[in-house]
């Protein structure tokens, strides 16, 4: 069975993108990871040493915001929540998606977490109450008020994608405002514990997962696991999570899985990509199994220091399928 249509071009639009950005060779490859590693630890001990109770409406009015400089109307807009210890500058920094969005009319917005995890209900309890804040639920309600108000976003197209544990947040929020979104993008994440309260969404959503099956730090088999070594949460696996909006989206049946076309070298990790059918109203439910890959995002820079969260797939690029899976639901909605 071909592709989707939104996802011919995925690879073209990778190669286009990274034409602009590909380091040289050498130390230029190192220097910006060294410069990301301090930001982070940066951000790491600031954040720990401070009270994380910043006032949603706050964060969401100092939340950074990329949109096309004709834009003169509400645009779909894709809100990225980032990995912990991170922030939204920092993964803003390491996505090529603003100038991709720019381009395709999106507007793109990065907001923080009130401390070092995003407060999802779940792995967060298994955390000192001075690692997060008080009401990350109350951020996004906050964020996308404030986008639509000020007429920068369509309230119809709202992509709310996640990586890591922005990616539980995001699950989180899907599971309590599906109303308020088109899309749900879960990268290196996975649903909380069937034992936790239970997730109801509104509406049947366009869901996409994309996860590796080598991930040291979000496995697998949803364990949820620190430095290699110290397990902080067991929660749904990557095949639970996708049942799980299968159910949640009323979905009969799944397509024999799809093998992407290999882009880069034959022992890279490569991609399977599965699709429910037969879903409440068309809805797009997917899941890319990233066979062999860590805990990278699709397309991400094969440096030897990062190595220690596994192989990236150089076969998929992650703006550019942020980008299709928003036009596909978009078609569907």
């Amino acid at each position: 069975m071909p592709l989707p249509n939104a996802l011919h071009g995925i690879w073209r639009i990778r190669s286009f993108g990274r034409e602009k950005v590909q380091p040289s060779a050498g130390l230029a490859q190192v220097k910006p990871f060294y410069r990301w590693l301090g930001a982070a630890f940066a951000l790491l001990f600031t954040t720990a040493c401070s009270s994380a109770s910043a006032d949603p409406e706050n964060r969401a009015a100092q939340t950074i915001i990329d949109r096309p400089a004709a834009a003169h109307a509400p645009l779909p807009t894709i809100i990225v929540l980032h990995g912990a210890g991170l922030s939204g500058a920092l993964t803003r920094d390491m996505m090529h998606l603003p100038k991709l969005a720019r381009e395709a009319g999106f507007v793109v917005a990065f907001p923080d977490a009130a401390g070092l995890v995003w407060n999802e209900a779940s792995l967060a309890r298994a955390l000192p109450s001075a690692f997060y804040g008080p009401d990350d639920v109350a951020l996004l309600d906050g964020l996308i008020d404030h986008l639509v108000k000020g007429g920068i976003a369509d309230p119809a197209a709202i992509h709310l994608v996640g990586i890591s544990n922005g990616g539980m947040m995001a699950a989180h929020y899907a599971c309590l405002r599906a109303e308020r979104l088109a899309s749900l993008m879960l990268f290196k994440a996975t649903m909380p514990p069937a034992s936790d309260p239970p997730c109801t969404p509104a509406r049947p959503l366009p869901v996409m997962l994309a996860a590796g099956t080598e991930d040291p730090v979000v496995r697998w088999d949803g364990s949820v696991v620190l430095a290699g070594a110290v397990m902080l949460q067991r929660r749904r696996s990557i095949p639970e999570s996708f049942a799980f909006w299968q159910a949640a989206n009323g979905c009969t049946r799944v397509a024999p899985a799809e093998a992407l076309p290999r882009r880069g070298a034959l022992d890279a990790p490569d991609v399977l990509l599965h699709r429910a059918e037969a879903c409440r109203h068309g809805v797009a439910t997917w899941l890319y199994e990233v066979r062999g890959g860590g805990h990278r995002l699709p397309g991400g820079e094969e440096l030897s220091l990062l190595r220690i969260l596994g192989r990236a797939t150089p076969d998929l690029e992650t703006s550019a399928m942020i980008l299709a899976f928003a036009r596909v639901a978009k078609a569907k909605h």
